[in-house]
């Protein structure tokens, strides 16, 4: 996945632009910054948030209005945002603190949440809850095309209180190579909110990229 460099610049006073952090949260803010990244892509931001723009620019590739949206939550955007994403995240933290007794299994029910098919697989010993890039696969399919592992050490199967590690994604194509680890979950986390978390990561992910990795 490629990393944009970024360069901010100030805006002089009398320009007058809207921070879109604010305005995906449903407010009107006059931004004081732009941050422009290599991809030829720039944002303006308010000083509250311009680190997490910041972040947002190092990824982003499109304008879409909801790739946006997902890429300010998943990059940390805290508030109400006007679309369901935060309320998602909630709902999918509960889902995954009920999923158990499994760490798999908790992730899982949070991936279900943002309608997310995935399966545990077994592999020499090794367990990872596997996604297939394309969501209209089916488990026999999730095998042959591209598809992330989502994997925390090598046991996907421990009992929820021996999870130790943050769920890692890694991205593999359809021929079994190996391309690329698009996000780890936000370590630290109570488990049942890093679930939600990996959950959200990959749905902005899939949201973002998956049209690059067709089968």
């Amino acid at each position: 996945m490629i990393t944009f460099t970024i360069h901010v610049r100030g805006f002089p006073s009398w320009f007058t632009m809207p921070c879109v952090a604010c305005e995906i949260l449903g407010r009107t803010t006059q931004a004081a910054t732009s941050v422009e990244a290599s991809s030829g892509l720039g944002l303006a931001a308010c000083e509250p948030h311009l680190e997490v723009t910041e972040k947002v620019m190092t990824k982003l590739t499109t304008y879409d209005d909801a790739v946006l949206r997902s890429a300010f939550i998943s990059a940390g955007l805290t508030g109400e945002p006007k679309d369901g994403l935060t309320r998602l995240f909630q709902t999918a933290t509960k889902a995954a603190a009920s999923g158990g007794p499994t760490e798999g299994d908790m992730l899982r029910a949070a991936l279900a949440v943002f309608g997310i098919p995935s399966f545990f697989v077994n592999d020499r010993g090794v367990t990872y809850v596997l996604v297939a890039v394309d969501r209209t696969a089916d488990e026999g399919d999730a095998h042959t095309g591209p598809r992330v592992f989502l994997h925390s050490g090598e046991d996907a199967m421990r009992p929820a209180d021996q999870h130790t590690q943050p769920w890692t994604a890694s991205l593999y194509a359809a021929d079994g190579s190996y391309i690329d680890e698009p996000f780890s979950a936000r370590p630290g986390l109570p488990l049942a909110e890093e679930c939600a978390n990996a959950a959200l990561n990959l749905a902005c992910w899939l949201l973002m990229h998956a049209d690059c990795y067709p089968r």
